[in-house]
């Protein structure tokens, strides 16, 4: 390694250091940029920022040794000079590389305006050259910068009088503080590599007990709030509720709420925005306008938008229970077969010389009921016929009566719009919040439809109890994420249950069609130092199947109707049933005949009596 323009420039810079330490200075160095910066990204921004011109001559020198060991990885040169206007410099911040000599030399680089954007921690490498006297107060000043900044990742190279070459960082969460900014000793250089492997310690797995604000509200089934004794609100359940609790308990946090005046997902931002929370979360939906101005987790929980409809708008009147196994086509194929078994009964007793004629209307009525017949028909041709009624009206009354007792068991209702459009043929008005009203909004198929806006809103459960205490309203709907229907129809039978009635009370049914898919995440600050941290968190949750265990006790499905249990049967089920009385009629059609040939035929006559 050729370093022999790095140690006449350190030589300069430090006057009564030895050659040997000045060459040690530049292995440590070099062995950070190879192997812990090239190692795990691409390219890096080097920066250049001194006071002293000894120094930046020094690093100068170091920088071109650097170079000659560098290969083929892209590199971006910032040279910030004392007394030249400062402008900002495009290029992506990842991993940065500081030479620096002081904090008044470092401040100038301005590195919080390139990273208040992001939405990742990036990572600095800080070579600091100062003398020892001066060193802790010049770190504690980097320290307070970088926190001030949320700059998690900064660590720091020293070198002492003695030669060691020492890297400092800061804990902000220990046992001594919530806000620490006391330069600790993370790894030294022994001359090879360094002694312990990491560079950019972990530092947020333990919080020590400090407290995140969380700007929350109540908003069941994600996150409900309690009391208590001293009537600070504390997080009680829900599924992101959950979520958090368990977040505090691995990481050793509290949480702090900071309560929200309404169910106002804008007012959570300008918190954030404000530095007033650390993060929010409650039924958030991840979307492009939010990511411009917080920063988003991975994504836990997906669900639909949908609209429904009341229940009991849709239960079945006396007529519709009389009516409802079979379609209209169905009760009139039965009719046109109970008219045309009259016409053929008719027809027979007259042509044959039937003499029931004054009992066939009742025989007619007692084969449709499932009665014995008065008496048996003398002519082979309406037994024959009878029991061609008596084989299609056993079928007909048996899947009647079971479909009357599967309507009677399941409490099966009117079929509700299946579709969104059908909502807006039929001319519906949805009652909803202003915060479903903006999901609305994206949707071109559902602008010609009736809105009625509840503006005072406090929770996305009013439009529900809403539609509730007005049950007698028809043709009215309502839109909101899936999980708070089930969690209102979760509600209403929870109550039904304690009074110990039966039922299920008010219950919401779901418009199959989906409005929209819903992805949904925690916000935290822009640039938020927990990101990183909190994603590895998360991830880990859904991995072991945490987040879907939670799902299931919180958002069980068990409350929705099961859409399949609603069936009424057509011509395409039953066909076969008429298909048997044309062929009962077909056969009855040729015994008739050779019965009234029979009467001018011996040898027929015979085989009839």
């Amino acid at each position: 390694m050729n370093i022999s323009a790095l140690l006449n420039s350190y030589y300069d810079l430090s006057g009564e250091q030895m050659n040997h330490i000045n060459e040690f200075v530049a292995r440590a160095v070099l062995h950070v940029v190879h192997h812990y910066i090239l190692s795990v990204t691409p390219s890096l921004v080097l920066t250049l920022c001194c006071r002293s011109n000894h120094t930046c001559n020094f690093y100068n020198e170091m920088m071109s040794t650097l170079f000659r060991e560098w290969g083929l990885a892209p590199l971006q040169i910032v040279n910030v000079l004392r007394g030249v206007p400062w402008h900002p410099v495009p290029g992506r911040r990842h991993y940065n590389v500081i030479f620096t000599d002081s904090f008044a030399a470092f401040e100038e680089i301005r590195m919080e305006y390139y990273a208040r954007e992001y939405n990742y921690n990036e990572h600095y490498f800080i070579f600091l050259q100062a003398r020892d006297r001066l060193l802790q107060g010049e770190m504690r000043l980097i320290f307070d910068y970088c926190w001030r900044y949320r700059l998690i990742h900064c660590s720091i190279q020293v070198q002492k009088s003695n030669g060691d070459i020492l890297f400092y960082s800061y804990y902000p969460f220990g046992e001594h503080g919530c806000a620490d900014m006391e330069p600790q000793l993370i790894n030294r250089y022994n001359g090879s590599m360094l002694v312990e492997p990491d560079l950019f310690p972990r530092k947020l797995r333990n919080f020590f007990g400090c407290p995140l604000r969380c700007a929350l509200w109540n908003v069941p089934p994600f996150v409900t709030l309690a009391e208590d004794q001293e009537q600070l609100l504390l997080v009680s359940g829900g599924y992101e509720g959950r979520l958090l609790l368990a977040l505090a308990e691995k990481m050793n946090f509290t949480i702090a709420v900071r309560q929200l005046h309404a169910n106002m997902r804008d007012e959570a931002l300008e918190m954030l925005q404000h530095d007033e929370a650390d993060l929010t979360l409650g039924g958030i939906r991840q979307t492009v306008g939010r990511g411009m101005v917080a920063t988003s987790t991975n994504n836990y929980h997906q669900t639909r938008e949908v609209f429904g409809v009341l229940a009991s708008s849709y239960e079945l009147s006396s007529f519709d229970i009389l009516f409802y196994p079979y379609r209209l086509q169905i009760w009139m194929g039965i009719l046109g077969v109970v008219a045309l078994s009259a016409l053929v009964q008719l027809l027979v007793g007259r042509m044959l010389r039937e003499r029931l004629r004054s009992r066939f209307w009742l025989n007619l009525e007692l084969v449709f009921v499932g009665m014995p017949l008065l008496e048996c028909p003398r002519s082979h041709t309406a037994r024959l016929y009878c029991v061609m009624l008596m084989m299609y009206t056993l079928i007909i009354r048996t899947i009647y009566q079971g479909l009357l007792y599967h309507l009677i068991r399941t409490h099966q209702l009117n079929r509700w719009p299946q579709t969104i459009e059908s909502l807006v043929q039929r001319n519906f008005t949805v009652v909803l919040t202003p915060i479903v009203q903006e999901v609305l909004d994206e949707i071109p198929s559902v602008q010609h439809m009736r809105f009625r806006l509840l503006e005072a809103a406090n929770s996305e459960l009013e439009p529900l109890y809403f539609l509730e205490a007005n049950h007698q309203l028809r043709q009215h709907a309502t839109a909101t994420a899936l999980d708070i229907f089930i969690h209102f129809n979760r509600l209403s039978a929870d109550k039904m249950h304690q009074r110990g009635e039966q039922g299920t009370g008010a219950h919401f049914e779901i418009v199959p069609e989906d409005i929209i898919s819903m992805q949904l995440t925690m916000y935290l600050a822009k640039h938020s130092f927990l990101i990183d941290q909190l994603n590895e968190e998360i991830m880990w949750m859904r991995s072991v199947g945490l987040l879907s265990v939670w799902a299931r006790w919180e958002l069980s499905e068990s409350y929705l109707r099961n859409e399949q249990s609603y069936k009424i049967l057509g011509t395409m089920e039953l066909y076969a049933i008429f298909l048997m009385v044309m062929v009962g009629l077909i056969v009855g059609l040729l015994v008739f005949v050779l019965e009234l040939v029979s009467m001018r035929s011996i040898y027929l006559r015979k085989l009839f009596t």
